[in-house]
């Protein structure tokens, strides 16, 4: 019932998000704005969020979920009234400012809890299924919308939200349980002061830097908002408990999935805050036949959203975006060649494409960046990337919707109100190609399935020199008796892929490493044996409960092992020694711990491995040298 509560809120708030867009080019006509002006509306939401979405680790912390969820939803019900009875656009962008708050608390809360809920072998599905409810939204959302503009006005479409989220409110106080045992973060009021000034100076400066009259005051803006952010990254690194935890950008996966999704995002809301201005000031069409224009999209974009989850769970990440990536950067091309007078069924046909290309990209890419990180610092990593994303929706819309306003610039001379629409709407265009492209040669040159041995190269580095013989002049070492060039897995790996690595290198333990070569743990056939016997026990962990009976079937259990992360299993307190340590102690801790192999380190990464058989193959080499001298 909580998963169904939150998913409820999860859909609301992006339902209103979507709503919107149809609704832009007559909110421009009732309140008279411009575009540079309306898209306030969307990049201010955006920015809002991102200055809250920060809170939300200290949120958790100090509050239950419970009362975050319905103090927000309640938050969210009466901004969607402020906006409903807005009489100017001042009051209107304050409700919708309003309203990216509650946002900003209650969608990361969704995000999170998934993502501890499902365990790391399945995540793909559960992501997967949480954009399916999430991206039904934006499936009905631009077709009611129009349909709603067209017949009663774009104030209603704040009627229709307050009403269902005050009936959410009423369930969610009566069926919402807790989800407590987060980590208490302390509030730092320079940290937030810090990033609200950055983003509002660097986000505002790009929005007005193509309609300024003094272009020095954008300028100055743009340095000044890069500067306080910079001043803010560097506070946070070096706080003990920090509000956003940049420190999970170390992580390469991560840091890649969410610098390049932020772009995704920017391109694609941007363009969406441009495409229904093209559609019905260009093209003519009325506001119902924009969403119906954008509804297939959404719809089989939806649906592909789940299938991607599933087929990232079995087959990996790379096949799935560059698919995904390719058909994207070709649909970005075909907008580009959108005209005055495109026919509105190929701009949805192109707009399907692209959405169906995008959803390919989107689950398995967040889904891959996630998997990267460890459990304790899900709920940082999902706060830093809930931040990122918002800074590149702001960001997005400004710097796409500022290029409508260069319009004047490139229209012919004695052009139409209609060909300056078009030109500005190309420029847009072109712009969200550009960086949809980078986006594309970024994924093909950074984004790869997890190799079992993608670590090994860390192994041959360090090492001490081998081409001597110890001699009376110095005591044998680690160094001179181990296996420089073992295998190692990385932390990400599955079982499958343990499985595979034993196999390949017929031996029988692989330490495990991190992202920096750091030993973390070691898996050994005993310990896959062990998880395959027949139990009537029980294996338990923070998130799951596995029980064995005698009658379960072994292809059953064999199954569900190899789908699992290799750290689910394997020993994480592993003995290993250093390769600077004489080989006599190594000896001694093979013999007394009564161990077959463990892993050699040099200043915490793992630099080798030293066996039984190693030992025996040493002893044998040194022996034929000292009979040869």
């Amino acid at each position: 019932m909580m998963v169904v509560v939150l998913m409820a809120g999860a859909l609301l708030v992006v339902l209103n998000q979507t709503l919107l867009s149809p609704a832009l080019p007559a909110i421009m006509a009732d309140l008279n704005v411009n575009a540079t002006t309306v898209q306030w509306l969307t990049s201010g939401y955006a920015l809002v969020e991102a200055v809250v979405i920060p809170l939300n680790a200290y949120l958790l912390g100090r509050f239950s979920t419970r009362k975050l969820f319905v103090g927000g939803i309640a938050l969210f019900t009466v901004a969607s009234v402020v906006a409903a009875v807005a009489p100017n656009f001042p009051v209107l962008l304050l409700g919708r400012m309003l309203q990216a708050s509650a946002t900003g608390v209650v969608m990361p809360m969704v995000f999170t809890l998934v993502l501890l809920i499902f365990p790391r072998e399945h995540r793909g599905a559960g992501m997967g299924i949480v954009s399916l409810i999430i991206s039904f939204a934006p499936a009905v959302g631009p077709s009611l919308s129009g349909v709603l503009v067209d017949s009663v006005g774009w104030r209603f479409l704040f009627v229709i939200v307050a009403v269902l989220s005050a009936a959410l409110v009423l369930f969610a106080y009566r069926a919402l349980e807790n989800f407590e045992g987060f980590e208490e973060v302390p509030f730092d009021l320079p940290s937030v002061a810090l990033m609200a000034l950055g983003m509002v100076s660097l986000l505002y400066g790009i929005s007005v830097s193509t309609s300024s009259e003094n272009i020095a005051i954008p300028a100055v803006l743009i340095v000044l908002g890069v500067v306080v952010l910079g001043v803010f990254t560097y506070r946070q690194l070096h706080m003990e408990t920090p509000v956003l935890r940049v420190q999970t950008l170390a992580t390469r996966n991560f840091r890649v999935t969410v610098l390049i999704v932020a772009f995704l995002e920017a391109a694609l809301i941007g363009s969406g805050v441009v495409l229904p201005i093209y559609i019905q000031n260009v093209l003519g069409q009325s506001a119902t036949v924009t969403g119906l224009s954008m509804l297939p999209g959404a719809v089989f974009g939806a649906g592909c959203s789940l299938l991607a989850g599933r087929l990232f769970d079995r087959y990996g990440v790379r096949g799935l975006v560059l698919g995904g990536s390719a058909t994207m950067a070709l649909m970005s091309i075909a907008v580009v060649f959108f005209g005055v007078d495109t026919n509105i069924i190929v701009v949805a046909a192109v707009y399907t494409v692209l959405s169906i290309g995008i959803q390919f990209l989107i689950t398995p890419m967040d889904t891959w960046g996630m998997n990267s990180l460890d459990n304790s610092v899900l709920q940082h990593g999902n706060a830093v990337y809930s931040t990122f994303m918002q800074v590149g929706v702001a960001f997005g819309t400004a710097f796409i919707v500022s290029l409508t306003g260069l319009a004047p610039l490139f229209a012919p001379a004695g052009a139409s109100a209609v060909e300056v629409t078009y030109t500005g709407t190309h420029l847009a265009f072109v712009g969200m190609c550009v960086i949809l492209l980078g986006v594309t040669a970024a994924i093909f040159a950074f984004v790869h399935d997890h190799k079992a041995q993608g670590a090994a190269g860390a192994v041959s580095e360090g090492v001490l020199d081998l081409s001597g013989t110890p001699g009376m002049d110095r005591p044998w070492l680690v160094a001179d008796v181990m296996n420089p060039h073992a295998p190692v897995l990385g932390a990400s790996a599955t079982v499958r892929e343990a499985i595979a690595l034993l196999r390949d290198t017929e031996t029988s333990g692989l330490p495990i490493v991190d992202a920096a070569g750091k030993l973390c743990g070691f898996i050994s056939d005993g310990d896959i044996l062990k998880y395959l016997a027949k139990t009537d026990g029980a294996y338990i962990d923070s998130f799951n409960y596995f029980r064995f009976v005698e009658s379960e079937d072994f292809l059953e259990r064999l199954g569900d092992l190899l789908d699992l992360d290799v750290m689910r299993i394997a020993t994480k307190r592993v003995e290993s020694i250093e390769a600077s340590a004489e080989a006599e102690d190594a000896f001694k801790l093979l013999s007394e711990k009564r161990i077959k192999k463990m892993p050699v380190t040099q200043d915490g990464r793992v630099v080798g491995s030293l066996s039984r058989r190693n030992i025996i193959a040493a002893l044998d080499v040194i022996e034929e040298r000292i009979n040869k001298s």
